[in-house]
């Protein structure tokens, strides 16, 4: 696969994973891609954690399923996730962002036997009105999805966390700066290594939203003070599949000379 074709391709992928371990040999490539990072001063900030036993599995799956059940109690949380929601495919077009519902949500099969108009309605509504699901979520709507991603994160075959080793740091006033663009190329060399291999990866982001699951997290994998945990990546293998995705238009994003209004 050509570098263009991977970066095309990439998705991010929640669904299930084939049940088999990742070869050594694309672990190794996976490895390399973030090895060959570019950053600045070549100070190469980042460690990864290789996360492939039972124990440190299981232990960030039940951090990741208490951390779902209290976003669903927190209506800042569900008014900003409900911002980027698009209820159907042609919005979503349209749009250009943001994200389809329906595969972040299980529709409950109330909503799922409806009209698509009824539903659509539905939705409509309570995305309007997202704070309010603050009060289902305190009588346990977020168990569910809990669960269903908790069991994702425990059956993965891979996890992979990746911190920032703050001590590693370029000279001059932007070094943060810096450090976290190297981040970000340090992942997508991992995203698009994967994918040019068949392997899915999915952003699991609800443990490390707050400072006391960072911590936790940092305790159970000992990870130094000095580290900024970054970001935790679900991996495995996945069937071939064409997976739509949207973006803005170039026209959109793109100035020539300077920015107009």
């Amino acid at each position: 696969m050509n570098i263009f074709d991977a970066i095309t391709q990439r998705r991010s992928y929640r669904g299930e994973f084939q049940n088999r371990p990742i070869d050594e040999a694309d672990l190794n490539q996976l490895i390399e891609a973030a090895r060959w990072t570019p950053s600045p001063f070549n100070v190469q900030p980042w460690e990864l954690v290789i996360i492939q036993e039972s124990e440190g599995k299981g232990a960030l799956a039940d951090i990741t399923q208490q951390a779902i059940i209290e976003q669903f109690k927190d209506s800042k949380f569900l008014d900003d996730n409900s911002r980027w929601m698009c209820l159907n495919e042609t919005e979503w077009q349209d749009r250009g962002d943001g994200v389809l519902l329906t595969d972040h949500v299980t529709l409950p099969k109330l909503l799922q036997n409806c009209p698509d108009k009824l539903t659509g309605s539905i939705l409509k509504g309570l995305l309007k009105n997202a704070k309010s699901l603050t009060i289902i979520g305190h009588l346990g709507a977020g168990k569910m999805p809990a669960e269903e991603i908790a069991t994702q994160v425990r059956e993965a075959p891979l996890l992979i966390l990746i911190t920032m080793n703050t001590k590693r740091k370029p000279p001059g006033e932007g070094a943060t700066r810096w450090m976290w663009l190297s981040m970000g190329m340090l992942i997508q060399n991992l995203l698009l290594a994967a994918t040019s291999l068949d392997i899915g990866v999915q952003f699991v982001s609800a443990p490390l939203e707050s400072e006391t699951d960072r911590e936790n997290i940092s305790q159970l994998f000992n990870i130094p003070d000095y580290h900024e945990v970054m970001t935790l990546l679900r991996m495995g293998y996945i069937d071939a599949e064409d997976r739509s995705s949207v973006r803005l238009k170039p026209t959109q994003f793109v100035h020539y000379e300077k920015i107009s209004n």
